[in-house]
């Protein structure tokens, strides 16, 4: 199934430990999305100014291929001004790369740590760049209830979609962070709410604040037969 090749690829990718430094420069790629760190993202680049951070990235040794995704607070993805961005992003790791016969590429990218923009830099290319520090998550102890009740709640959610992810709470990490931080990419929400999340340094707060988003969701899928087609549109529910 998709959604168990999504939650073994996530788990897996985020227990693979990236070492990113505490502060350093980091290039920036401005999107109308919220990348959760492990997240899986296929992304299509047709911009020439990112078509050169593709190459000039494919130049460097595997291991420094790497760019900050941030998401846009207000302005476009494709324009010549430089958009408002939010100041927390998350470290994208390319992982696959084709290029097309008309210059485009087509890239896999795995999220990795998240960061704080610290400045915008000078720089002599066409792309964002910017001076960066890493956002380390809280170390606390965590309640096991929380993380099982987390999972059931999330398997349900699930079900409603698809009635063969009946099980996928067996394949749900423990991890309080790695949990999170996957049920947070999962959701249909939209990306204030993922980025709000996505903020949280705690990660007993961001798993609780994903508990209640479940829950909301929940119950307005189970309401949705009953709304007239016409009020749909008013809902709370992200097409994302």
């Amino acid at each position: 199934m998709l959604r168990d090749a999504i939650i073994q690829f996530f788990t897996y990718s985020f227990n693979m430990r990236i070492e990113d430094a505490n502060a350093r420069t980091l290039p920036l790629f401005p999107l109308n999305t919220v990348l959760m760190p492990g997240q899986l993202l296929p992304l299509h680049i047709f911009e020439n100014k990112y078509r050169s951070l593709i190459s000039d990235l494919l130049a460097m040794p595997e291991v420094e291929r790497r760019f900050g995704i941030v998401s846009i607070k207000q302005g476009n993805e494709v324009n010549q001004e430089i958009p408002k961005l939010y100041e927390i992003g998350t470290v994208a790791v390319l992982r696959k790369t084709t290029s097309n016969k008309d210059g485009t590429f087509e890239i896999l990218v795995i999220g990795g740590q998240r960061f704080t923009i610290n400045s915008l830099t000078l720089s002599k290319a066409p792309y964002l760049v910017a001076d960066v520090k890493t956002r380390k998550e809280v170390e606390l102890e965590f309640d096991p209830a929380i993380i099982t009740l987390a999972k059931e709640k999330c398997s349900e959610f699930m079900m409603m979609f698809d009635a063969d992810n009946e099980n996928a709470s067996e394949k749900l990490p423990d991890n309080p962070s790695s949990l999170s931080f996957l049920l947070a990419s999962l959701l249909p929400i939209n990306n204030l709410e993922k980025q709000n999340l996505l903020e949280i340094d705690d990660p007993n707060l961001r798993l609780k604040q994903v508990l209640k988003i479940i829950n909301r969701e929940t119950i307005l899928m189970q309401e949705i037969p009953s709304i007239p087609a016409p009020f749909l549109n008013r809902s709370t529910i992200s097409p994302n």
